[in-house]
């Protein structure tokens, strides 16, 4: 017998907890507020073809987001994108062949795997604990040559929102240096705990730091930063030549602006005391399903078997709750199973207690049935 819907789903109640993205935000108040006193005259300054990597004074303004969080980015070598996921497809397209292998924790962001799909790339998925990567498993598969790319996200990865130790990284990093592995860093939460140096931070000579406003102030935005070592720029100025010439002035110049006013950092910080709220709520409503890393972040991890994902996942939908699907975020199956929540869509925190009692009610169902089997 399938399981019965609840009397919200039945009536047509929908919550989404499977788009990765924050929650609301003060960015409408912001848009009409601030897009009027923006001087026109400076606008018309960004309306033809400007420089591939974008304005000098606008990747400065997005040098100094990372200076705040500790971490000297140069903005010569900052290239300003349409996203996070063009500077990853930029950074893979300049330093990979077709057929190549990429190094990637067990399960990772749905972009990547969507990208090295497109791209015709291998991802090779490597063992996790609760602090990601395993650095054994990364030298031994180094070692072997399986691949010479590192794709990682140390804070808050996405999926598992686990968070690397300064230890983990610093060894990670060790590694690469032996055996001469290229890192790809994603740090699209980073601004949601900006405690962690990234791996960036203690390589610059080899790491490509991708990070993005999509999270920490608006997707449409489209405006992404990609700090590039030295010795690959002008691959990366020939990729953004090749795919889009540049990213928006216009954007980056808002976003200059909300950066220079003071604007960004003020909803970069609603964002994270929205993050924290909704963190408290689900692990309360959820306990002991999940284990909260960090005290703010924007999505949570159920550490289930692979059926037993699937089943909830199936029920959740059932009673009206949308999740992202768990094979979708899996490179190697073998190695880890779950399911995601997340909690940020929602437009309001009783709509989110709706969606998560639903969940906690699928995994109840699920641990009843496992019970009567034993």
């Amino acid at each position: 017998m399938a399981p019965q819907r609840s009397s919200s789903a039945a009536a047509g109640k929908v919550v989404d907890l499977s788009l990765n993205i924050p929650g609301p935000s003060l960015l409408p108040k912001v848009l009409a507020e601030s897009s009027s006193t923006f001087p026109t005259a400076d606008i018309s300054d960004y309306v033809g073809y400007l420089s591939h990597s974008g304005i000098s004074e606008h990747r400065a303004q997005l040098a100094n987001l990372f200076r705040e969080a500790g971490f000297e980015a140069n903005p010569d070598n900052l290239v300003i994108t349409n996203g996070a996921q063009h500077g990853i497809a930029l950074t893979l397209s300049s330093i990979c062949q077709p057929g190549d292998k990429v190094f990637v924790e067990a399960a990772t962001y749905h972009g990547m795997k969507s990208y090295a799909h497109f791209a015709k790339l291998e991802l090779v998925g490597l063992p996790m604990d609760g602090e990601g990567l395993l650095p054994g498993a990364f030298d031994k598969a180094a070692a072997a040559g399986t691949a010479r790319v590192l794709f990682a996200i140390p804070t808050i990865q996405s999926p598992t929102a686990r968070i690397m130790s300064a230890t983990r990284r610093r060894e990670i990093v060790r590694i690469a240096r032996k055996r001469d592995i290229v890192i790809i860093e994603d740090d699209a939460y980073g601004f949601l705990h900006q405690a962690s140096e990234p791996l960036a931070s203690l390589a610059p000579e080899r790491t490509f730091y991708v990070n993005t406003l999509s999270k920490c102030l608006a997707p449409g935005l489209r405006i992404g930063m990609l700090v590039v070592p030295e010795q690959y720029l002008t691959q990366i100025h020939q990729a953004m030549r090749a795919t889009c010439w540049m990213a928006s002035p216009i954007s980056s110049f808002i976003v200059s602006e909300w950066i220079r006013s003071g604007t960004a950092a003020g909803v970069k910080q609603s964002l994270v005391q929205e993050a924290k709220k909704r963190v408290k709520l689900a692990s309360q409503i959820l306990r002991p399903y999940i284990r909260s890393d960090h005290p703010a972040s924007f999505h949570l991890w159920l550490d289930l078997p692979s059926e037993v994902a699937q089943q909830v996942a199936a029920r959740s939908l059932q009673r009206g709750v949308i999740t992202t699907p768990p094979s979708a975020l899996l490179v190697e199956p073998s190695l880890i199973s779950g399911l995601r929540i997340s909690i940020g869509v929602p437009e309001n925190i009783e709509d989110l207690e709706w969606a998560l009692r639903q969940v906690a009610a699928a995994l109840e169902v699920g641990n009843e049935a496992n019970m009567s089997i034993i």
